[in-house]
């Protein structure tokens, strides 16, 4: 009995957790001011900020939707960092697919934060020796109660809206295959049309 009250207590205190990093994330990035180095990069980014998929060499959930729907925008981003496959394609043509997602007006955070869902390249390089591969189902977008009071905060962004994306992931390690269920707190700004701005949450594994 013991056990089984402690595993109800333990998810909502992990959802607290990491709702409180989201918070703290957001916070800080809406507080800092664009650098001169990220203005001048933007100037040279091209209109929206999109790559095509075929850029890449890349899958097609890696890409980047012209949606004006933040939560169509946050299935997207969560889907191209939950799918890979090392046989089709590289690591940083995985990163740069991610990167793509991100605010083309702040570089290099945005690109960095997009791609922080990723794994390490060295974590790449061993998926590579064992022919590594996963896709993702049943994928979900929701919004909770804590993310419906940052919409309303005066500190967000305009436009600013946030899920809770669920999916669930299949990977194929040495013709091994096994399935986890996979959460992302995606932060998304649409003024009308869709970027990413915050995520936090595990990678990919």
């Amino acid at each position: 009995m013991r056990q089984l009250l402690r595993s109800k207590l333990v998810y909502p205190i992990v959802i607290l957790i990491l709702l409180c990093v989201l918070i703290l994330a957001l916070l800080i990035r809406w507080q800092a001011p664009p650098s001169d180095s990220a203005i001048a990069q933007a100037a040279e980014t091209p209109a929206g900020g999109e790559v095509s998929e075929e850029s890449f060499g890349g899958l097609e959930a890696w890409t980047r939707p012209a949606t004006t729907d933040p939560r169509e925008f946050a299935l997207a981003y969560s889907r191209a960092i939950w799918t890979y496959n090392t046989s089709v394609h590289g690591y940083y043509e995985w990163r740069d697919a991610v990167s793509v997602f991100a605010d083309p007006t702040d570089p290099p955070e945005g690109p960095r934060i997009a791609r922080s869902m990723l794994p390490y390249a060295e974590q790449w390089e061993q998926l590579k020796l064992h022919n590594g591969r996963a896709e993702v189902t049943s994928i979900t977008a929701d919004s909770t109660p804590e993310l419906k009071v940052l919409e309303r905060d005066p500190r967000a962004p305009a436009g600013w809206h946030g899920y809770v994306v669920r999916g669930t992931q299949t990977s194929v390690v040495d013709d091994q295959v096994s399935v986890a269920q996979r959460q992302v707190t995606v932060g998304v700004v649409c003024l009308p049309r869709c970027k990413f701005w915050s995520a936090t949450a595990e990678g990919p594994r």
